[in-house]
């Protein structure tokens, strides 16, 4: 693979990706790094269909005018162009076996600074002698850990033996605790495997005169890092070129395709508490925020080897036995077809055409089977106290009187979704090049049109009493599905996006003498995402370009220092929809009223969206400039470009007076700038017969600051570090944090107040996470949560038939907000950070330490529970709880060996090569304060996983 231009794509929004000429919207999170590293072939085979690492025949990245030349106002941050393999002429028929063997190392608790099951257990005993982990709570509460299962002891009568299963006594209960004193879980252990993912690829090419054909077939399977996942994908391949008319006409045809099965642990969706601050999720099985969430002092079995279960939810609950019966799974079809003809009518005019269809289809089941924590809870009304806690049940609001009651008697819940996705693209383009006079002058001038057309539809159905073990049948309560319509969850939805954009595409290039270059590109585009008026529909947009090619003169050419010398100015004007972009027409959505009552309610027609007839492109003005360097024969080499963005008209939502039934109304509402540099640096350092070392070093920085913006965001959004922290004369995804002004003479967090009306009195009541008036003059501003600083170092050495490599990468200038772990209130199921070892314990300790206080049951009556889970919260989201975002990763190393070529001869092969290779392999560096806490991961649970160390093997066999 090949790479033209700085490797760091940064600014205001991802790069745009093209692959085989057509852009590939699916592809958001891809990285240079990632193919340069080797991640590339899950993730470029789960977006695009058939494509696996191994068709790659190359990769550039355009940065300059030639970017928006195809790509037009798309090319906003840079254009990465993947071209396929495909087969040479008069090539002789050629099977090539590629397979790799990857092994993903277990998560260690060494790299979490969190306290082991003896120290945990003690924080225990602590929160016992505050009020708290009492038989009451722990035995009918929502949650309960050790302190649960001692109690279901001491309560658990056998009337055989007349006696209970544990004494009641302090020695018995110290005697019954000391287990899991010392027990110590290793929950990765328990959750995570070794097992190897294996990649099995096959590919044949030949060619003739007249045609060449490539075909690929590729087997990935991967029996899951973790006891609740799996992969299995079959891809496929097929590209023919035909050369007809005497090479005056070729025509390719490419079919690609793909299966996926996936599995995954089953999940609810994240929800937002504005009124604490924090988030909340039912239902969470996802095995890496198990292992890091939950007291190492639980066990998965027990002492006689039989699954031991905690309290979850009002619900036995045990995390082997959830992942067996909480899974969702996943069918993805993939099938794209693509035809490209190419007709020279000259020597100077050429036209092309590329027409590209895809169907992608994708099926999910999360099924929560009768045996899951999540069916239990639905049906947990033991005693009259977990009934009336238990907000799974259903209270009629037409039978005000009447107690909660199970409407989930039998059987479990199937959640199914269905996603499709049809796309088409079809292009036509001239274009003509000719030099005159004596090569002195030369001219091309390109010409296009573009269609791309895009139906999403979307549906999902729940269905309740799906008895898994009884062949599937349906036994549905329908008060259940009462329930669901009351709490505004509906059972049913489906929605469909259709997207039609159509291109127009001109430039025009000129050069004299090949040493000067002027380019000129015009684009006008148009959206049906756009407003109704055609000045917002339709948008024109240019890039103007130049290069001097410095070493084609003659003061230049004699240099035996400067091979190459460019100087690239371009500026221009480029435009984007961003994804929101929803309100060019009104959107009204059928609902029915929220009312107590069932005879009450009735249908209703809600505004979603008003209309926004000029709702338009979000524009950018650009100024770049860029040099190139080569020197000593291009042996070192070296690229820098500054360039200056500003953007207007961007989307962005506003607060409105309310005029029409909308108080927040997407519109053209935001202006943001963005500067920044990029250095790229490749040396071929040795260069010997038998001995070779190269090396490339590229960084680049930004910085952003935003303009105008007229929605005022919420302390919320500010304090967390998610990404959604924008506020006027800071970057992007600013962070914001409380103000931590130490710990009080009670051990509780205080912070910097300056609201007009601030009581001392009442030191939390001020803490309103839903705020956005005048909210910055009390938050203070962290950073950006976005590296505005990053780059990465790579060598490569070359020893006969040896090779080794390694690729450091670096970030920085961002902060991370520390994972929210602190509480008014615990359960025995958490697990605490070591920093709790320095916790306020005794008056006094506010002088030594700023870590918090476990609340006692009466310091929270005297404060109020709101009042001090908001305060905790609070502690979580201040300033004592950020970390700084600068990393160096060891990204890749890799060792190869290819085997000489008179053995492979002999063999009669064409080429055996074998790679063994680390990818993540350790951190070199990250903020001592982070604790363990990756700096590219954000723990969301759900189904997100850490960044793996993963270790790999790959064969590639040619005959």
């Amino acid at each position: 693979m090949t790479i033209r231009g700085s490797s760091s794509i940064l600014g205001d929004t991802k790069p745009i990706w093209i692959i085989d000429g057509v852009l590939q919207e699916e592809i958001v999170n891809l990285s240079v790094a990632d193919l340069v590293s080797g991640d590339a072939n899950t993730l470029l085979s789960s977006a695009v269909a058939g494509l696996n690492a191994s068709d790659i025949e190359s990769f550039e990245i355009l940065k300059d005018a030639s970017a928006t030349a195809l790509y037009g106002a798309r090319a906003l941050n840079g254009v990465v162009v993947i071209t396929t393999k495909s087969g040479k002429k008069n090539q002789k028929p050629t099977f090539n076996y590629t397979s790799e063997y990857a092994v993903r190392d277990l998560p260690r608790y060494s790299n979490y600074d969190l306290l082991n099951s003896q120290e945990t257990v003690s924080v225990y005993r602590e929160m016992e002698s505050k009020g708290f982990l009492d038989l009451p709570s722990s035995f009918q509460g929502r949650y309960g850990g050790i302190y649960n299962i001692m109690y279901r002891a001491i309560n658990n009568y056998d009337p055989i033996s007349g006696q209970f299963e544990l004494e009641n006594t302090p020695e018995a209960r110290a005697r019954f605790l000391q287990q899991y004193e010392l027990a110590n879980t290793n929950w990765f252990k328990t959750l995570f495997n070794t097992t190897p993912t294996q990649t099995h690829g096959l590919s044949f090419s030949s060619g003739s005169d007249n045609s060449t054909m490539y075909a690929s077939l590729g087997y990935y399977t991967d029996g899951g890092w973790t006891i609740a996942d799996r992969v299995r994908r079959i891809t496929g391949n097929l590209r023919n070129t035909f050369y007809l008319s005497d090479d005056k006409l070729k025509i390719t045809t490419q079919l690609q395709g793909s299966i996926r099965n996936q599995l995954a642990p089953g999940t609810f969706s994240r929800e937002e508490d504005l009124v604490n601050g924090s988030y909340t999720r039912d239902f969470d099985v996802n095995p890496f925020s198990y292992s890091l969430n939950t007291s190492r002092a639980l066990r998965p079995k027990d002492n006689n080897g039989n699954l031991e279960y905690s309290r979850y939810n009002w619900a036995p609950f045990n995390i082997v036995d959830e992942l067996a019966n909480n899974g969702i799974e996943i069918n993805v079809s993939d099938i794209k077809f693509q035809a490209q003809a190419e007709y020279k009518f000259n020597d100077n005019l050429t036209y092309n055409f590329l027409g590209s269809a895809r169907y992608a289809t994708s099926n999910n089941e999360h099924a929560i089977t009768e045996n899951s924590n999540v069916a239990a809870a639905y049906r947990s009304n033991e005693t009259t106290i977990v009934r009336d806690q238990n907000n799974f049940l259903f209270s009629d609001p037409d039978r005000p009187n009447a107690p909660p009651r199970v409407v989930l008697p039998v059987g479990g819940i199937l959640i199914t979704s269905k996603n499709a996705l049809v796309t088409y693209t079809i292009r036509n383009t001239l274009d003509w090049s000719k030099r005159f006079k004596d090569n002195l002058h030369g001219l091309r001038i390109y010409g296009g049109q573009e269609y791309r057309y895009a139906d999403r539809n979307q549906s999902s159905n729940t269905g309740y009493g799906y008895q898994f073990d009884r062949g599937g049948t349906v036994f549905t309560d329908p008060d259940i599905l009462k329930k669901a319509i009351l709490e505004g969850n509906p059972y049913f939805s489906a929605s469909e996006t259709r997207q039609r954009e159509v291109a127009f595409i001109a430039n025009m290039t000129y050069d004299y003498d090949r040493k000067y270059v002027l380019n000129l590109t015009g684009n006008y585009e148009g959206s049906n995402r756009a407003g109704k008026s055609s000045q917002s529909r339709w948008l024109p947009t240019y890039t103007i370009g130049a290069r001097w090619n410095v070493d084609k003169e003659d003061f230049i050419q004699n240099s035996n220092i400067i091979s190459s010398l460019a100087i690239r100015p371009s500026y221009g004007l480029v435009a984007l929809l961003a994804d929101n972009a929803t309100n060019n027409l009104a959107v009204f959505r059928n609902q029915i009223t929220d009312r107590l009552n069932n005879d009450d309610r009735e249908n209703f027609i809600n505004i979603e969206d008003l209309q926004n007839t000029e709702l338009t492109w979000e524009k950018t003005l650009e100024l770049n400039l860029g040099v190139d360097v080569g020197l000593f024969n291009n042996r070192v080499m070296m690229n820098f470009d500054a360039y200056f963005k500003k953007g207007k008209d961007l989307i962005d939502l506003i607060r409105t007076t309310g005029i029409g039934g909308e108080s927040l109304k997407l519109g053209n509402n935001s202006e943001m700038t963005t500067n920044g540099i990029e250095f790229q640096l490749n040396t071929v350092n040795i260069d010997t017969e038998n001995f070779r070392w190269k090396t490339g070093f590229n960084i680049s920085k930004f910085s952003q600051e935003i303009t105008s913006l007229k929605q005022e965001t919420n302390v919320f959004d500010l304090v967390t570090g998610t990404g959604n922290g924008n506020a006027i004369g800071y970057p992007k995804g600013a962070l914001f944090s409380f103000q931590f002004e130490g710990l009080n003479e009670w051990g509780l967090p205080q912070f910097l107040t300056q609201q007009p009306d601030y009581d001392p009195a009442k030191p939390y009541d001020k803490i309103d996470f839903q705020d956005t008036d005048n909210v910055l003059e009390y938050l203070k501003y962290e950073g950006g949560t976005e590296p505005n600083l990053s780059g990465g170092l790579a060598n490569s050495f070359t020893y006969k038939n040896w090779d080794f490599s390694f690729f450091i990468s670096f970030s920085g200038g961002n902060k991370i907000r520390l994972a929210p772990t602190y509480d008014s209130e615990y359960t025995d199921l958490d697990v605490f950070p070591r920093e709790f070892v320095n916790r306020w314990i005794v008056p006094g300790d506010e002088n030594r330490t700023n870590v918090p206080v476990i609340a006692s049951q009466s310091l929270i009556q005297s404060y109020g529970s709101g009042e001090l889970r908001r305060a905790y919260s609070a502690y979580n989201y201040s300033s004592e709880r950020v970390a700084d975002g600068g990393f160096v990763r060891m990204k890749n190393i890799s060792l190869g060996y290819s085997l000489d070529k008179t053995v492979i001869d002999r063999l009669g092969l064409s080429n055996v090569r074998m790679s063994l290779q680390s990818t993540n392999p350790f951190l070199i560096y990250s903020d001592s304060k982070l604790g363990g806490q990756d700096p590219e991961f954000f723990r969301s649970g759900g189904v997100a996983y850490p960044i793996s160390r993963l270790f790999t093997f790959s064969l590639n066999v040619g005959f």
